[in-house]
């Protein structure tokens, strides 16, 4: 009696445009049909008649149109609460405008409306406190949406690739967000995340192109890898005093950042923090090391004063920043890896303020020009401490500066 249809679950892939892809892939597929018991108003029903509740299912249909699931439905007689909805029920419907879900469900499952392309309007019960991993992703016609409070958690890719969402409100009831909930929204302008959350998951805003404003509260400790990057309209950014981790490329890309203080107690950033930011030019921080790819090709960076208590600069790290004219190195400046300051072709001035000479991070005498690879220091001036001058004349790559001098 059962008609039985198949559909592939869609492979979400990022791209280097917007996060999303316009490309399928088969990954698995599985029968549309699914067990129930009932189909009422053209929905179906799993019945569980000891307990008089009832689970909304795919049963044997894509749903199309505007979808209302009521708080109750009856079946031979006999009342049932709906309490449920099912892994994947709605997902796939490319038909389905809209979805109305009535009180009394508390957790949207995963993949509940994965892939509803038309999907433009979902209304959320108050008694919501979970949204499940996948549950709107490339729901590419959804403009908004109302996240009920009293919702916990939002889990992994939930509202990926939601290419219309446009405003967004998450309730401070909210303390878990997972990882790539948010990626791809490239039609988001603001964010206020909520009060109560500490870490910002993995790409969480990734490839957000027109993402402005985002509020980061008090009581964030931890960024994770690529939270931020690609959000190209983003130009300033207040990170809360909380914060003690900056991971890897959390800014990559940033075209649009102009200017950003990371707070002193952060105690660790990662590779690739602001790597490709092109508008950079102004950053105020406190590291013990600059890590690999810092500040790789952040062309609108003239001067760069890297604080005393940095004690190691990893490789790449300035690597082409084309503009960037005058660099200052702390007193406790011990190490500086290969590659640091390469294609810095427009450097004119270099203070370093340690007594002892930076070495590199192993004894390869052939490779200590590689410091300064492609940058001509020909034209350029070291300015050093008067007692180690001598020093440096004497050592590569500081030995090749135009002039070495003494600071006053």
């Amino acid at each position: 009696m059962n008609k039985v249809k198949t559909y592939i679950l869609l492979l979400m892939a990022m791209t280097l445009v917007c996060g999303c892809s316009d490309e399928t892939e088969t990954t698995e597929q599985r029968l549309v049909y699914e067990p129930y018991d009932a189909k009422i108003d053209g929905v179906c029903y799993q019945l569980a008649s000891n307990t008089k509740t009832a689970i909304v299912t795919a049963g044997d249909v894509f749903y199309a149109g505007d979808i209302v699931i009521p708080s109750t439905i009856e079946h031979q007689g006999v009342s049932y609460r709906v309490t449920e909805i099912a892994e994947k029920t709605f997902a796939s419907c490319e038909q389905l405008h809209s979805v109305v879900l009535p009180e009394g469900i508390t957790s949207i499952p995963p993949r509940m409306c994965a892939w509803c392309y038309d999907l433009k309007s979902v209304t959320l019960p108050s008694s919501i406190t979970t949204i499940g991993n996948e549950a709107f992703s490339n729901c590419t016609s959804l403009t908004s949406i109302s996240i009920p409070d009293g919702v916990v958690e939002i889990g992994e890719s939930a509202f990926f690739c939601c290419t219309s969402l446009i405003s967004l409100s998450i309730p401070n009831s909210v303390n878990t967000i997972k990882w790539r909930a948010f990626t791809g929204c490239a039609n988001l302008t603001s964010v206020i995340l909520p009060k109560n959350l500490t870490r910002i998951p993995s790409e969480c805003f990734a490839h957000c192109s027109r993402l402005s404003s985002v509020t980061i509260p008090e009581g964030v400790i931890y960024i994770s890898n690529h939270s931020f990057s690609h959000c190209i309209s983003l130009a300033q950014l207040s990170l809360p005093q909380s914060l003690k981790s900056l991971d890897r490329g959390v800014f990559e890309s940033c075209t649009g950042l102009t200017s950003i203080t990371i707070p002193e107690g952060v105690e660790q950033i990662g590779a690739l923090l602001f790597c490709e930011c092109t508008h950079l030019s102004s950053v105020t921080w406190h590291p013990q090391i600059v890590p690999e790819g810092t500040f790789k090709n952040c062309t609108a960076l003239v001067e760069a004063i890297v604080p005393e208590g940095a004690t190691y600069i990893y490789a790449n790290a300035f690597d082409g920043c084309s503009n960037l004219a005058t660099l200052t190195l702390p007193s406790t400046m011990e190490t500086i890896a290969p590659g640091a300051f390469k294609d810095c072709r427009s450097l004119k001035d270099v203070n370093c303020l340690s007594v002892q000479v930076p070495s590199l991070p192993y004894s390869i005498e052939s490779a200590s020009d590689l410091i300064f690879e492609n940058t001509d220091l020909s034209t350029a001036t070291l300015h050093v401490p008067a007692s180690a001058l001598e020093a440096y004349q004497q050592t590569l790559p500081w030995s090749t500066f135009g002039r070495i001098v003494a600071l006053p």
